[in-house]
């Protein structure tokens, strides 16, 4: 796990905060329409759990979660068993790396009506305090996006060294493309009426990648039918065997430009040795990463 802070120390003029406050408050309520729509697409019935065989008490998997606004669905093709454990490293995801983001951007919720109304925020009272936590109204909450950076999967390699889910490098971004994150830290700043103010993230990378793993395999199991590959990721996901991850889930370690679609997901053709690969973009409008992973390798004959 991984934190990024950032502190922004601001002593601003009444009129600019009153000027500020009214554009925050007016762009918090455009934030709810900004991400778009993912479009809906349910594939055939698989029948049985697509981790582990099993035939009963089967479940819906959305091939992205949807807390994300994920929309694919794969029915009957998750066992109880299995969809807690995916529901698990999932649920991580969602609430500690994006709860904020879902929040302010009213992404889909189970639960909505139990969303809190305020966050907690670190700030300091004055240069000479510890720092401390207060509570601030969700729409104005001053969060981080993090997404983890990696190499290109290292199955493409020739003799790798396997580090497992880890990363040296974070994609960071504030809230929204929408306004200056520096000009809602000095608006909150002056309404606190604090010295400084500490936006705080967390990444999970073991979870993240089990999350791109489960969206990835599920994806190709949809696209391609159950039982057209043999797959390499069932580990990773059902049993956090998360020591080769690398060797099999990467990214393009570069800025991208954002587009206009909320998530990007395709089987790509790779040419080599006839693996399984899925491209995923994740919130590819807020320009983050690109992951890249090899799920399986094609069933001859």
């Amino acid at each position: 796990m991984r934190r990024a802070r950032i502190t922004l120390p601001f002593h601003s003029r009444l009129d600019l905060f009153v000027i500020l406050k009214f554009m925050i408050e007016n762009i918090a309520q455009s934030l709810k329409s900004f991400l778009p729509t993912q479009p809906p697409k349910i594939y055939k019935p698989i029948g049985c759990c697509i981790y582990c065989g099993k035939t009963e008490n089967l479940s819906t998997e959305h091939v992205i979660p949807l807390g994300l606004g994920g929309k694919i669905k794969l029915p009957k093709s998750s066992c109880v068993k299995c969809s807690k454990i995916t529901s698990a490293f999932e649920e991580t995801c969602q609430r500690t790396m994006y709860g904020p983001l879902r929040l302010l951007y009213d992404l889909p919720s189970r639960r909505k009506k139990k969303r809190p109304k305020k966050l907690k925020l670190k700030v300091k009272r004055s240069h000479s305090d510890d720092w401390t936590y207060i509570d601030v109204d969700q729409e104005k909450y001053p969060f981080l996006i993090l997404f983890p950076y990696f190499s290109m999967p290292k199955i493409h390699q020739t003799n790798p060294t396997l580090n497992g889910a880890k990363t040296k490098r974070l994609w960071i971004r504030g809230a929204s493309p929408s306004y200056n994150f520096e000009l809602l830290l000095a608006q909150l700043t002056n309404e606190l009426k604090v010295y400084s103010i500490m936006p705080e993230a967390k990444t999970h990378v073991e979870e993240f990648c089990q999350m791109l793993a489960k969206i990835g395999y599920s994806f190709a199991v949809g696209e391609l039918g159950f039982g057209s590959f043999t797959p390499f990721l069932i580990p990773h996901i059902i049993n956090k065997e998360m020591n080769d991850s690398d060797k099999y889930i990467g990214s393009l370690d570069e800025d991208e430009k954002a587009t206009e679609n909320l998530h990007e997901i395709s089987i790509i053709n790779t040419n080599q040795n006839d693996f399984v690969t899925v491209r995923i973009r994740l919130l590819a409008k807020l320009g983050t990463p690109t992951y890249y992973v090899v799920v399986g390798i094609f069933n001859k004959g």
